[in-house]
């Protein structure tokens, strides 16, 4: 079993885990720092894209564990 592995697996789910849990503050973080930084950017086009990110560092945490499990 691959140790670092399957910390970057455990890594990848709470990201996307915290990221389906907590949505709206991590949209009114995003939106502090936008505006925080002045940065031009526009944060609501990029909201709908959120449960997909979601799933995608899920599925990546599925394919590093099934990784440091096979090695």
């Amino acid at each position: 079993m691959d140790i670092i592995n399957l910390i970057r697996a455990f890594i990848f789910l709470l990201a996307g885990l915290l990221l389906i849990i907590f949505r709206d503050k991590y949209y009114k973080f995003q939106v502090y720092l936008v505006k925080k930084l002045r940065i031009k950017y526009n944060v609501e086009r990029d909201r709908k894209y959120y449960p997909h990110i979601c799933i995608l560092l899920i599925f990546i945490s599925m394919v590093l564990f099934v990784f440091s499990i096979i090695n």
